[in-house]
């Protein structure tokens, strides 16, 4: 078989040759197998193979540098990790307008520096923040409502204006004033 140096080299060459196109396929078949691990995007996917096949090795090296860094996996482990770690977080707490330390909801009045923080209601004792005109939990109005007046009942001139009852009752009357009513006009 290895008679001469001519039979021995067209056997390295066919070797050789095989190898070069069992490492062609091998490679157009991991590029398609790692596209579609990194992407759902056909026309990526389509590319990338076809980039391979054209080009084997020097498109195989443009392929690694050009493919997305992560996998749909480890994007979606990531997604799944930091969902965890916002579920985890504490959540902020507000701080004292006055010294920025943290308080909580119910407080009154801030324990560090005695900056006033809310009121407490009349009716229900619960906090109200200094700037609500009522409490939320028993609808009485605030302190704060009833001292000051709304700035459109500020802006008017005169009395304000009858209750609706009054209005009904004197609206009737000037009726009955103008006609007579059947009873008087029988007599």
């Amino acid at each position: 078989m290895f008679d001469s140096w001519e039979s021995t080299v067209a056997v390295v060459v066919v070797i050789l040759i095989a190898y070069a196109v069992v490492l062609s396929i091998g490679a157009i078949y991991w590029t398609y197998r790692d596209v579609r691990g990194r992407t759902r995007d056909g026309w990526a996917q389509a590319v990338s193979v076809l980039l391979v096949a054209i080009f084997n090795m020097p498109g195989l090296l443009l392929y690694l540098i050009l493919r997305p860094h992560e996998t749909l996996n480890e994007a979606y482990e990531r997604r799944l990790e930091a969902e965890v770690l916002m579920r985890e977080m504490p959540e902020e707490r507000p701080a004292c307008p006055g010294c920025q330390r943290p308080i909580s909801e119910e407080f009154i009045v801030c324990p560090q520096c005695r900056t006033k923080l809310r009121q407490p209601c009349a009716s229900c004792g619960r906090p109200l923040d200094l700037n609500w005109t009522a409490c939320p939990y028993c609808a009485t109005p605030s302190a704060r409502a009833e001292t000051s007046p709304p700035a459109s009942s500020a802006a008017q001139d005169g009395p304000p204006p009858p209750a609706e009852e009054p209005t009904a009752a004197t609206s009737t009357s000037s009726i009955s004033a103008k006609s007579p009513t059947p009873s008087a006009a029988k007599e």
